[in-house]
């Protein structure tokens, strides 16, 4: 961040935190990814009118708490 930008940001009281790690944006582009895998998993579970298994509940639910501390940590 420049120097005039960061001046600013500091006199409104905004939250300044470091720049992410390089690898931040693979661990994102990664997520992301399973996320569509499970989104389409889901559809097709949905569209055969099935029960969705408990694996793929459980699935969801560890994708989002994965989201989630990405989020958290970065």
């Amino acid at each position: 961040m420049k120097m005039e930008p960061l001046v600013r940001a500091l006199i409104m009281g905004l939250d300044i935190r470091p720049r992410p790690p390089d690898e931040y944006a693979g661990i994102l582009r990664e997520l992301s990814a399973i996320g569509n895998n499970l989104n389409q998993i889901a559809r097709h579970v949905n569209a055969s009118r099935s029960a969705a298994p408990p694996e793929l509940s459980r699935a969801l639910a560890l994708f989002g708490e994965a989201w989630r501390s990405v989020r958290e940590h970065f």
